[in-house]
């Protein structure tokens, strides 16, 4: 499943795949990459970041956030990359990701809630 915050250059998109009662999640937007990993174990969040990276400022929230909600393991990729973006644009950018947080959980709250 696919799901899209913001618009243009700033969008960011996850991608959602169930792995039994476990869920991966691929956060990208702009040049697509991993520059950060984030498994989540039941609220406790194991990072790893790609040394000159702060992708993790994506990865780990939503890991974090996803796997405490549903109790299972959730490792979420992160990579979002646009060159030269100002302070305003990165502000856009962590509050596309606080929406998409928000829409991913609502996916997987009524996914969960229907396949019960």
């Amino acid at each position: 499943m696919k799901i899209i915050s913001g618009e243009g250059k700033l969008e960011i998109i996850y991608d959602i795949k169930l792995i039994g009662k476990d869920i991966l999640i691929t956060v990208t937007g702009g040049e697509e990459h991993i520059g950060s990993v984030a498994v989540g174990n039941c609220g406790t969040v194991t990072p790893y970041t790609v040394e000159g990276h702060r992708d993790d400022a994506l990865a780990v929230p939503l890991a974090q956030e996803v796997s405490q909600m549903f109790r299972c393991i959730c490792v979420v990729s992160a990579g979002f990359h646009r060159d030269n973006l100002s302070k305003e644009e990165i502000s856009v950018v962590l509050e596309n990701h606080r929406s998409g947080i928000a829409k991913v959980m609502n996916y997987l709250q009524e996914f969960f809630i229907n396949d019960k």
